[in-house]
């Protein structure tokens, strides 16, 4: 295990967002993955049908 820092790749990602390059700056963001959990673990975390906010 290790830790990197990614101070500069987060100025760098700042910076393309603040310019309005959405897209470059995404494109230098890290792939995020799903965490695999059991169907019905996490449903308390889900907003129930018909409650979505309109704020």
């Amino acid at each position: 295990m290790a830790i990197t820092d990614v101070t500069p790749l987060a100025h760098e990602v700042h910076g393309l967002v603040r310019k309005g390059d959405l897209d470059a700056a995404s494109e230098l963001s890290p792939r995020e993955r799903p965490y695999p959990v059991a169907e019905g673990t996490i449903a308390h975390l889900r907003p129930a049908a018909g409650s979505a906010r309109t704020d």
